[in-house]
């Protein structure tokens, strides 16, 4: 064999070792990327309901800043559902820096910074929820309800403590991309 014959031959054994490599690291970077950037989730109760139910499967993603009306996951800190460190999916109302009222006159509708929200999906009757408040979302906080007013417990319980019922942004889990029922 001539040494021309071993070069290529070398070169072709290791294109064929990077070629096998590559085709093992790359699906599993791939993988190890997508499982560090998004997650799956079942709805456990009907606080979000109309737009989520209990059973519903949530995609989220862990890496997008929240932004009103964002549906995001997080760690139930303040107990609201009873169970510690619970994670719940809510509606975002508020950033850091908002002032969240409830309710306008009549309407029953919130008032973030000044201007009624339209919310169709929270219902008619009362959509802001009964319990009113003022609050002014903290730095590195969010202010959230569920959309099923009457049946969620989200920040309104929290107003009268620390924190005036804001979750912490260290205590979202990500913000819902996509969702579906079965």
């Amino acid at each position: 064999m001539t040494l021309a014959r071993v070069v290529s031959s070398a070169r072709a054994g290791r294109r064929r070792a990077l070629a096998c490599a590559l085709a093992v690291v790359f699906p599993a970077a791939a993988a190890l990327f997508l499982f560090a950037a998004f997650g799956a989730a079942t709805v456990r109760n009907d606080s979000m309901s109309p737009t989520l139910r209990s059973g519903d499967t949530v995609l989220f993603d862990r890496w997008s800043p929240p932004a009103r009306g964002d549906v995001v996951l997080l760690v139930d800190r303040e107990r609201w559902s009873g169970t510690p460190d619970a994670v719940l999916v809510k509606r975002v109302i508020g950033i850091a820096g908002d002032v969240v009222v409830c309710c306008e006159s009549g309407s029953g509708r919130l008032i973030v910074n000044g201007e009624t929200v339209e919310e169709a999906y929270a219902g008619e009757e009362r959509p802001g929820g009964g319990i009113p408040f003022r609050v002014t979302v903290p730095d590195d906080a969010v202010w959230v309800m569920g959309d099923n007013r009457a049946e969620s417990a989200d920040s309104r319980l929290s107003v009268s403590k620390p924190g005036h019922g804001a979750v912490p942004r260290a205590d979202l889990r990500g913000t819902a991309r996509a969702w579906w029922g079965w």
